[in-house]
């Protein structure tokens, strides 16, 4: 099975959401936030049960008319995230116990409650449905490119880097070599990760990126972060300091507005701008499923080609995406020009959603090291 295998085709509106609602429950919540757990079940409740109720299914049905949802995620999350936006405002709203703190109560979280919450009145979250979408600003997911790079033998400033956020929402990992490193390997001691790095470039990609010189988007960014995970809301936050620091640095990050599929056209530009001795490294995490079907196959072909025309070590394409097996977690690939007009793959280990521990395919991660050594 591929992974093109596990994506349906892109749904509109509220077609089918009952299911997305139970998997999203069930996958991604279920035995990690009791208050998400509770919520979906009460929304689909409201939405799609025997006791629905219209007027919410209509205003839903207003606020995504002709919006298109990719992954079966994104429709639960975006309601959580709204519906956390919101109570995150006030300590009145009917879900600030539920939502709104880093310790949450899921016994606050009831019908009654989330009617409230989306009830014709509270403007702005009927707004963040219809206009926002949801984005993931987790800085541990550095890990695809920070240890890669350690592997490559790049730190201590050895060759410059230029970096490539495919998905970089706030381009916060943009970033990742001035922030900590929390990683561990499967024996439970510190991950070895790059340090001192030269990077000489860095650029994101996104469809809606976020500003953080915007208190909104600072504030959605944060709402989309699961309530009572408190170490995440910490390490962005921290992030977001650093971000603001970051147009004194050498080669500060920049984004922009772009489509995935239309990412590779724009390598070509980049790589002229490498030093000699330099490498484009381009990378995404969790980025796979938010992405339409046709624009991902388009994304990925195109890549590829690039890819395969660039002289060996000058260029890597890293992944951390969901696998069709392990749903919860991410695999971190590499593929890399193999010299003979092809691309060379190689899966070098493995991650969380949210990464705190890699455990590290040895042999592709020697063949990794390897690649990168030789003359």
């Amino acid at each position: 099975m591929t992974p093109e295998d596990t994506l349906a085709p892109a749904i509109f509106g509220i077609d089918h959401i009952e299911e997305d609602l139970e998997r999203t429950e069930a996958l991604q919540f279920r035995g990690r936030s009791l208050s998400y757990v509770r919520a979906l079940q009460v929304l689909k409740d409201i939405i799609t049960g025997p006791h629905r109720v219209p007027s919410v299914v209509d205003r839903l049905k207003t606020a995504w008319n002709g919006r298109q949802f990719n992954a079966y995620f994104s429709r639960p999350f975006l309601l959580l995230a709204a519906v956390r936006a919101e109570a995150m405002e006030s300590p009145d709203h009917p879900l600030a116990r539920g939502f709104a703190t880093e310790d949450p109560d899921h016994f606050a979280v009831t019908r009654e409650a989330m009617l409230a919450a989306l009830s014709p009145e509270r403007s702005g979250v009927w707004i963040m449905l219809a206009t926002r979408m949801t984005q993931t600003n987790e800085v541990s997911r550095a890990v695809v490119w920070k240890w890669p790079a350690a592997l490559a033998g790049w730190d201590k400033s050895s060759r410059p880097v230029a970096l490539v956020d495919v998905g970089a929402s706030g381009g916060l990992n943009l970033i990742g070599d001035r922030l900590p490193n929390t990683w561990k390997d499967g024996t439970g001691k510190p991950l070895r990760v790059a340090s001192n790095l030269d990077v000489c470039m860095r650029v994101g990609f996104d469809v809606q990126p976020l500003n953080f010189n915007r208190s909104d988007d600072i504030a959605w960014a944060r709402a989309c972060i699961w309530a009572g995970a408190a170490q995440r809301v910490a390490r962005f936050d921290g992030a977001v300091r650093e971000w603001l620091r970051s147009g004194q640095i050498k080669a500060p990050p920049a984004l922009y507005k772009l489509n995935a599929a239309l990412v590779p056209a724009r390598l070509p530009e980049l790589f002229a701008k490498l030093p000699d001795s330099g490498v484009l490294v381009i990378y995404q995490t969790a980025t796979r499923e938010s992405m339409a079907l046709s624009k991902r196959r388009q994304y990925e072909e195109r890549l590829r080609q690039w890819l395969a025309r660039i002289p060996p070590r000058r260029a890597v394409w890293l992944e951390a995406e969901a696998t069709p097996e392990h749903q919860a977690s991410l695999a971190i690939t590499a593929h890399v020009p193999d010299g003979t007009g092809g691309v060379l793959s190689m899966e070098l280990g493995s991650t969380e959603l949210h990464p705190e521990t890699v455990r590290v395919q040895t042999r592709s991660a020697t063949e990794f090291t390897k690649y990168f050594s030789s003359p």
